[in-house]
């Protein structure tokens, strides 16, 4: 951020509701303090501290409503404060009350609305005890038991509804945060997904290389030196080109087509003395398609150089207005004891991956031993079919 630039005031949605509540339920010390007549100043002030008591009580509870993270263990603690201090309020509250008011009967209804919004079955065993005190309230100082009631139950409805809008609101934002942080992360998976399948594209394909001609190099060094200098030349250049790859791949910049990577696969199996037969027609598809395609074939040229005994290889490709197809033939089959081990078996994922991205893009891919000894590694997509960006 720029040093001259005023920052941002960032207001949090919880404050926001929190502070609407209190001040809506303020109006729970307002009446108390209007309708109530202590007879002493003494005694005024030990009440204006009861009530201060009461409104802490009454705060804690509200922030527990808009706090979800907190254990309804210590909501109900805090309920039960509450109440306590309203109880104990009841006396003074009925005895100094003006003529014909019932402030006790409003600070009960407050109590009652604040609990049910925090912890609503906790909240109406309480507005069943606080009812039944200003019930009982009005018995003994002669008032009327129904506007008691009233006083009670009418503002602690309206109150809790008051609440309730303000904290599902405040639901509402939360959600709508929630779901921007889950895209968020969503877009992150997928950028690293990205990032892993380019790189291990780069550097499975071009580490297999490299280990084939640091081999050839050690075995060329004691009987053609000249011939080894040669080869660990390659090797440094292949490594320079790999890190430029492994570059572009992180930062998304990577470019690989059908044609490209077909022209390398056969320079490269070439060079690992491995007779290549490229019969390739002019490959008319999609950008994205011709990019999913060159995954296929440079995964399976990695495969064949890391995990067979290969001597001869095809690809071939055809490109019709109803399919395109590639096919990679091997004859470099391993047989251990048990039965065959087709190139590519030991290789992870790969190939596997590549054919959920083929399914995703309306095509197939398959792989396999053929009936003649070979290994073969098929991928047709539709003509507008388009692979994972």
């Amino acid at each position: 951020m720029s040093p001259d630039r005023p920052r941002r005031l960032q207001i949090s949605p919880r404050l926001v509701v929190l502070g609407t509540l209190l001040v809506s339920y303020g109006w729970a010390l307002v009446f108390p303090l209007r309708l109530s007549r202590p007879p002493s100043g003494l005694l005024g002030t030990t009440y204006v501290v009861g009530l201060a008591l009461f409104g802490g009580a009454l705060a804690l509870v509200l922030r527990s409503a808009v706090s979800p993270e907190q254990s309804q263990r210590t909501r109900i603690a805090l309920l039960g404060g509450l109440v306590i201090v309203t109880f104990g309020l009841w006396l003074p509250a009925y005895a100094w009350a003006v003529p014909g008011q019932e402030p006790w009967a409003w600070m009960a209804g407050f109590a009652i609305g604040a609990c049910v919004l925090a912890v609503p079955w906790a909240g109406v065993i309480a507005a069943v005890g606080l009812g039944a005190m200003a019930a009982a309230g009005a018995v003994v100082f002669d008032g009327s038991v129904v506007q008691n009631l009233g006083f009670a139950l009418g503002s602690a409805a309206v109150v809790w509804l008051t609440g309730l809008v303000l904290v599902w609101l405040l639901g509402l934002v939360w959600a709508a945060e929630a779901g921007r942080e889950a895209e968020a992360d969503l877009v992150v998976a997928q950028e690293r997904l990205r990032v892993s399948r380019e790189l291990h594209d780069v550097l499975g394909h071009r580490l297999g290389i490299i280990a084939l001609k640091a081999e050839l190099a050690g075995d060329l060094a004691a009987t053609d030196p000249g011939r080894a200098a040669a080869e660990s030349g390659e090797i440094r250049e292949i490594a320079t080109a790999t890190l430029a790859e492994a570059r572009q791949a992180v930062h998304g910049e990577t470019v690989a087509d059908l044609a490209t990577q077909i022209a390398s696969a056969e320079l490269v199996l070439s060079s690992a003395g491995i007779e290549t037969t490229i019969d390739v027609d002019s490959p008319q598809v999609s950008a994205s398609a011709s990019r999913l395609l060159a995954s296929v074939v440079r995964e399976a040229v990695t495969n064949i150089l890391r995990h067979s005994d290969a001597r001869k290889v095809s690809i071939t490709f055809d490109g019709t207005e109803r399919c395109s197809t590639l096919v990679i033939v091997n004859d470099g089959t391993r047989r251990q004891k048990g039965g065959t081990v087709p190139d590519g078996a030991q290789s992870g994922t790969g190939l596997a991956a590549l054919a959920a991205r083929c399914a995703a893009a309306g095509g197939r891919l398959v792989s396999g031993p053929t009936n003649d000894g070979r290994f073969e590694v098929r991928a047709e997509l539709p003509p507008s079919g388009s692979g994972p960006r």
